[in-house]
């Protein structure tokens, strides 16, 4: 019984369809190509590292129905539509290709080209064997969408709310085991210090793979509809539910032995936390299986050993329109490149000599979301007494810095430590020694005083005086690097901040002075 269990319904060992190898070969470049484009996120963010496995798990659940394929049903009068409709998505493949060449953190596009991928494979299928085909494999081809990032902001307000909801219920669970704890936004205050609740502790990582297992354990066992709604309910709950047990152990510790033993314990406590949470979810889907065992497709339909070819002319357009869409891509940005003025990369310059100086450790976990290629922090004070603290980082070409940076910048990073922003962030141009800085300065409320960030992104062009936006990030500002033909090329980021100013022109003088010291010319 165990081993009927763990190898999941049989099934249906008929005459399998034969293959066209053409259309094999076809689709096989077009989900690479996909796979391509978001390897960037599985291999650099963390919170997609499962997206790796998703398309392996995708091509199993498709093989598996393909053993017990039902007879196709012949499509009439429907057939030139569904072509027509197939050819105007794959028309959209080079668009999408040239935009991601410049914009390749840009999550709406990774949508764009997996449901267009997603449209045209379902077309294909429909066209080979009717809508009993599309029903039959409809379930593989979504299951692969889960593998795609979200978009950032429906992301981090997802995320930034998982960080509150937890902190709340953990400062509840402190107060009442007799150990006082405030919340500060995503930070609690303890008795030691405070401790910041991450992106690692909402449990969202855990949220996310638990739900692509729901999904992919679901049709393994071939479930009900309503029992794959369990399972997913239950996963979502049972990830929140650890995580929070998680987050309290890792903040009692930190209360009663100090941060370092946080530090000793958050790693090996989240993979402890995921691995309950997989194999709980596995015994369910068990405990399921044994109570639905009428949901197994013993009575699969029959197959047919009749061959139904997807059109030729339509293949060879699917990937004709692939190898249009990189060579477009490249001759475009190669000939914009060797027009373009290059601007020399600057540096930094540390002010090891200021009084108080002292080097600035980057956590960890900040040094995993960021995955920077070089970089640090220091701390200083200068002649007049004020304090300095400074954070720089560079990232290589390729390394798509501004999928980091976009959800670390000041205005999202710093209120969720419970500090308030006053005003509206100023974009400034800033010369020093020679080189054009692109800033952006704000004014928070710590406590009481008045905290002065000052924010640099500088993606290797040249800063345009005109633009509202030098970060590139709105709709306008992504086309725009396609027009100008500007891919990756590496990027840096600087910021530097000092509590105590009043005025904000005084402490922008201050800033320029310092940085006068700092930044040197490649």
């Amino acid at each position: 019984m165990t081993a009927s269990l763990l190898a999941g319904p049989k099934p249906t060992m008929l005459a399998p369809q034969r293959l066209n190898w053409l259309g094999l070969v076809a689709f096989a470049l077009l989900w690479l190509e996909l796979a391509s484009r978001l390897r960037f996120e599985w291999s650099i963010n963390p919170q997609y590292g499962y997206g790796w496995t998703v398309p392996f798990l995708a091509a199993y659940l498709f093989w598996r129905r393909w053993q017990s394929t039902p007879v196709a049903s012949f499509v009439r009068g429907r057939g030139f539509v569904t072509a027509t409709v197939m050819a105007t998505a794959v028309s959209i493949i080079p668009a999408v290709r040239l935009v991601q060449e410049a914009d390749p953190d840009w999550r709406l596009l990774s949508w764009a080209m997996a449901l267009t991928v997603v449209l045209i494979s379902a077309g294909s299928i429909y066209l080979a064997g009717g809508l009993r085909w599309l029903r039959h494999f409809a379930f593989p081809l979504l299951f692969f969408l889960v593998a795609v990032p979200w978009p950032t902001q429906f992301e981090q307000l997802i995320i930034q709310g998982l960080m509150r909801a937890d902190a709340a219920i953990n400062v509840e669970f402190l107060n009442a085991i007799g150990i006082p704890a405030l919340q500060l936004g995503n930070v609690i205050e303890v008795g030691s210090g405070f401790v910041g609740i991450d992106e690692a502790c909402t449990g969202i990582r855990s949220i996310q793979a638990t739900f692509m297992v729901s999904l992919f354990l679901g049709d393994f066992y071939n479930f009900l509809w309503a029992r794959r709604i369990l399972l997913i309910f239950a996963g979502v709950c049972l990830a929140f539910g650890c995580n929070l047990i998680r987050t309290f152990l890792l903040v009692w510790l930190g209360a009663e032995h100090g941060s370092e033993a946080i530090k000793n314990w958050h790693d090996p406590a989240g993979i402890s936390i995921l691995t309950v949470c997989l194999f709980v979810l596995w015994g369910l889907s068990l405990l399921l299986r044994r109570q639905d065992d009428a949901a197994s497709p013993d009575n699969a339909p029959a197959l047919t050993t009749t061959e139904h070819r997807i059109p030729r002319g339509l293949l060879i357009t699917i990937m004709a329109a692939l190898v249009f869409a990189e060579g477009a891509t490249q001759l475009w940005y190669g000939m914009h490149e060797g027009r373009m003025v290059r601007v020399k990369p600057w540096y930094v310059s540390w002010p090891r000599a200021a009084p108080n100086w002292k080097v600035v450790p980057v956590p960890e976990s900040a040094q995993e979301l960021l995955r920077y290629n070089e970089g640090g922090g220091g701390a200083w004070t200068d002649e007049a007494g004020h304090r300095w603290t400074m954070y720089f980082f560079r990232w290589l070409p390729g390394r798509t810095a501004g999928l980091f940076v976009r959800n670390h910048r000041p205005d999202v990073c710093l209120p969720a430590g419970g500090m308030t922003q006053r005003r509206a962030a100023t974009d400034r141009i800033w010369n020093v020694n020679g080189v054009a800085l692109p800033i952006r300065a704000y004014v928070f409320e710590n406590a009481g005083d008045s905290l002065h960030v000052f924010y640099c992104y500088w993606d290797g062009a040249a800063p345009n005086p005109a633009a509202e936006n030098q970060e590139n990030w709105t709709v306008r500002g992504r086309l725009d690097l396609v027009r100008r033909g500007k891919r990756d090329v590496g990027t840096q980021m600087l910021e530097i901040v000092t509590p105590g100013y009043e005025e904000s022109e005084v402490a922008e003088r201050a800033a320029h002075a310092q940085l006068e010291r700092i930044v040197r010319r490649g």
